[in-house]
């Protein structure tokens, strides 16, 4: 599917926010593929995930290798939510953020479960998160979209 032009402007100032701000701790990946299962091999628009000297030559980083997953939505919002949502969650992703280029504000989803995740809020573009993995570096909502 064509991305359209907030799409790509969004994934690019998010892959560069992040990739400062977790530069020591995570490697960040972009519109690269993941390993769910044995049958399922997404590529989210951003994957922070475990650093690993070889890049990951010889396989996708798995499930217990991934810190966060991130999908930029613009008309994609429903399918984000109520498709890859459940998907992550089923995988124990344990925390899924979805960037709205239409609202500049992250849907954020935590705790999943076998249904779904148990955890959903929504933060505006004047709020801070942290990822789980790394609760002591605060991330700007602002800074992930142009």
């Amino acid at each position: 599917m064509p991305k359209i032009t907030p799409h790509a402007a969004t994934t690019l100032c998010a892959f560069d926010y992040l990739k400062r701000s977790l530069a020591e701790v995570a490697l960040v990946r972009v519109q690269d593929p993941i390993q769910l299962s044995q049958y399922s091999e997404p590529e989210p628009d951003i994957a922070v995930v475990q650093i690993d000297g070889r890049k990951y030559i010889d396989h996708h980083p798995a499930s217990n290798e991934i810190f966060l997953l991130i999908e930029i939505a613009d008309t994609t919002l429903e399918i984000d939510r109520k498709q890859k949502a459940p998907l992550y969650a089923t995988a124990r992703i344990a925390d899924y953020w979805i960037l709205d280029v239409n609202q500049h504000q992250v849907d954020v989803f935590r705790e999943p479960g076998l249904e779904g995740y148990n955890e959903e809020f929504i933060l505006d573009e004047d709020a801070t998160l942290s990822l789980i993995a790394f609760p002591e570096i605060e991330i700007r909502i602002s800074q992930l979209f142009p």
